[in-house]
């Protein structure tokens, strides 16, 4: 028989956390480091707050307080590490009473400090160190999700171009080929709606696809009706619209990109992608930009094949032509 002795003497058995989300991962890694440098509560605030729910025994972002706040803006552009006496509530009923605010390793994608809490005793000049140490970890940790979240993109991404190229290669019918695109693009990339209108000979648009399909009350719209369609048809630049309304963007729409279908000559139409949670960011607006680009050309050239269907007010393939010809109308 094992001695008892043994078994008090042996390491502690670990009951295992499964973490399914990215917060779960951040609570168990939290937990750890407050353990190892005897923190009472931990966080960290980003530049970006991509992760700024990430805390360990709090109940609210304790960067909120002022006094917080300064020593976050102080440690992250001094590369100081900052002391202060504060009151933050912890998530076990108690009430911190020292801060220590550590700034993390400042990378081109983010920066940020650290934010220690400690109940009833100041922090001393070891703490400092070992808030450093434990910064460094928090760094290097977040720069490998990030890492991950840029990778996961980047696959979508490439799936998505990967699909409409197959689109654009064996499908026939302009029609058909355009729904399955906005339905593409919205399931894939994370779009709350992706809708998809062409120029007619009027310079009026006509919604040819739409993902979820019938959310607009109309199917025609007139270039001048807003100044983002003039933008991107004009222009043949996109345009970000957030917290705008316009009965021709789908409700509950906090950000929305008018991205121009760019074909020579002009744009062959808009491309309307919507998202109601997470705003749009530099990677989802250049990304934007290429669908234009590449739908565009997929729409003129499903356009001049001889076999698609027409159908009254289809403004696919005569666009570009016709338009010419009016424009050297009106000049004449």
């Amino acid at each position: 028989m094992s001695s008892p002795i043994g078994g008090l003497l042996s390491a502690p058995a670990l009951s295992a956390r499964r973490a399914i989300t990215d917060a779960d991962a951040w609570e168990v890694r939290l937990a750890a480091l407050a353990t190892l440098g005897h923190y009472d509560g931990l966080t960290f605030v980003t530049t970006d707050n991509a992760d700024a729910p990430a805390r360990y025994n709090l109940v609210d972002d304790p960067a909120a307080e002022p006094t917080v706040r300064a020593a976050v803006d102080q440690a992250a552009h001094s590369a100081t590490t900052v002391q202060l006496r504060t009151s933050v509530p912890l998530a076990d009923g108690r009430m911190a009473s020292a801060a220590l605010v550590t700034p993390l390793a400042s990378t081109e994608a983010f920066g940020g400090a650290l934010v220690a809490l400690r109940v009833g005793r100041p922090f001393a000049a070891a703490d400092a160190y070992t808030a450093v140490g434990i910064a460094e970890i928090v760094s290097l940790e977040l720069a490998r999700s990030l890492t991950a979240r840029r990778e996961a993109t980047e696959r979508r991404q490439a799936f998505a171009l990967y699909e409409l190229a197959r689109y654009a290669l064996f499908s026939e019918g302009l029609d058909e080929t355009l729904q399955s695109i906005a339905m593409l693009l919205a399931t894939t990339l994370e779009h709350e709606a992706a809708h998809i209108w062409l120029r007619r000979p009027d310079r009026s648009l006509w919604r040819h696809a739409a993902y979820p399909p019938d959310r607009l009350p109309f199917e025609t719209l007139w270039e001048n009706e807003h100044d983002a369609l003039w933008g991107a048809l004009r222009e043949r630049r996109l345009v970000r619209m957030s917290g705008t309304a316009a009965p021709w963007i789908p409700s509950n729409t906090g950000d929305a990109l008018v991205v121009p279908l760019r074909s020579d000559p002009r744009p062959v139409g808009i491309l309307v992608l919507a998202r109601a949670g997470t705003p749009y960011g530099y990677d989802d607006v250049e990304m934007a930009d290429v669908l234009g680009t590449f739908i565009g050309r997929v729409v003129a050239s499903l356009a001049r094949r001889p076999t698609e269907p027409s159908r009254p007010g289809d403004a696919a393939e005569p666009v570009s032509e016709r338009e010419s010809e009016v424009e050297l109308a009106e000049r004449s």
